[in-house]
């Protein structure tokens, strides 16, 4: 198979509201001599980005239905084989993602394409049915990235196994253990934290609308950045969950576990304290339809900002130590602040997130998991619970009367001694 030339350009593209983006594209010269032109993805800004994400593609092939050489004995084929014919758009590998209803977004091919390239780089001439566990393992150990990384890694390297069995092997698949996350929860505001915390003095900008918001609805910081004017039904006291920002500003089509065939979109309801706020800012912005609900400088507000404006305003609010105290910790810094964690006295881990475990601990003590997950959007039950956090003093305000009990717990005997 002769090596494809990929160029990376950028030109106009209209969308359906009128505006005009710019978006990066590829082209490369096909077998018969003819130009193919296809889109680098949406996520992709910069003529870096694209030059990266072109490099992800298979070096060869203008047919994206070919199959690997077939050996003389299919069982020796090399993994570089297998994986070359995977995430490549129009291939039979993707329909068969289709067919068993897993996402074939631009996103999750150039997602693909990557993790493939890793596994090719160190594993690529190797026949797959030589691999073991305990080597791949080691390997990951010893490669300085995230548990939620090693385990994308893992799954793509799964689904070369069971793409193999596509193209007729008949190979032993390892198990391979999945890797935790060293991942500390997120605790929740007391009553008391959350009245001193949601006072307007403590924020700049929007943020006290934008974190109520959050915190009114259990928006992840991804879905309050997201949203648009026309997600909210006012008539209906309601907001339509559809989608949430990457880190890159991208807005999604679908919802968190969900995918552009399966949105997984939900509906929440808002407090009117907090709707009554939001129909004020949206009319004083002058902001309709697709406009972002809170925005920066003509711009959705990005994560980092937001994470900023979140940490000033737990130090305003004198939940965090005090500032002389954070200076003196090496936390404060030429009037920044460095960490994000071990701000709290007690040790807790107040973050945005704290406000979606906030929301799901006190909804639950007036709903049940089950029909608090349809406003959640969490898979299961499970997941509900796990966001349960009941603290101290939600535990003391459920606990019964059981004083009588209490009394009878422990035998006389037991109870007179001393």
């Amino acid at each position: 198979m002769t090596k494809l030339e990929y160029h990376a350009f950028k030109k106009p593209k209209k969308l359906k509201n009128g505006k005009t983006v710019y978006r990066w594209y590829y082209y490369y010269i096909d077998a018969a001599g003819k130009q193919v032109q296809k889109s680098c993805g949406t996520a992709v800004k910069s003529r870096q980005a694209a030059e990266d994400f072109i490099r992800t593609l298979p070096p060869s092939s203008s047919d994206s239905t070919a199959k690997p050489a077939r050996r003389a004995d299919i069982n020796d084929i090399l993994i570089r084989e297998i994986a070359e014919t995977m995430f490549i758009p129009g291939s039979p590998h993707l329909h068969r993602r289709q067919q068993l209803k897993k996402s074939v977004s631009k996103d999750i091919i150039a997602e693909g394409r990557n993790y493939l390239k890793h596994i090719t780089d160190v594993w690529g001439d190797r026949m797959l049915r030589s691999l073991e566990m305990d080597e791949v393992m080691n390997y990951l150990f010893s490669v300085k990235r995230s548990g939620s990384w090693k385990n994308h890694y893992i799954s793509c390297l799964n689904e070369i196994y069971q793409e193999s069995q596509f193209l007729g092997c008949k190979i032993f698949k390892p198990t391979f253990p999945r890797i935790g996350n060293a991942y500390r929860k997120a605790d929740i505001f007391t009553e008391a934290e959350l009245e001193r915390f949601f006072v307007p003095k403590n924020f700049t900008h929007d943020f006290y609308l934008f974190f109520l918001c959050s915190l009114s609805g259990g928006l992840r910081l991804g879905e309050t950045r997201a949203l648009r004017v026309k997600q909210l039904v006012f008539e209906k006291q309601a907001v339509i969950i559809d989608g949430f920002l990457k880190d890159d500003n991208t807005r999604t089509t679908y919802n968190k576990c969900g995918s552009p065939e399966h949105p997984k979109l939900r509906v929440v309801l808002y407090p009117d304290f907090t709707l009554d706020l939001l129909k004020r800012h949206i009319e004083r912005n002058s902001a309709s339809g697709e406009d972002y609900v809170f925005t920066h400088n003509g711009l959705p507000i990005s994560e980092s900002m937001a994470g900023k404006a979140f940490t000033v305003a737990l130090i305003k609010s004198g939940l965090t130590w005090d500032v002389n105290t954070l200076k003196e910790k090496n936390y404060w810094r030429n009037g920044h602040i460095q960490i994000k964690s071990d701000l709290i006295p007690d040790g807790r881990r107040l973050v945005p997130h704290s406000l979606r475990y906030t929301y799901v601990t006190r909804m639950s003590v007036n709903i049940d998991a089950r029909n608090l997950q349809k406003f959640t959007g969490h898979n299961s039950i499970a997941q509900v619970d796990y966001y349960n956090r009941k603290n101290l003093e939600m535990a003391l305000a459920e606990v019964p009367d059981a004083g009588a009990a209490v009394r009878a717990l422990l035998p006389q005997a037991i109870g007179s001694a001393g």
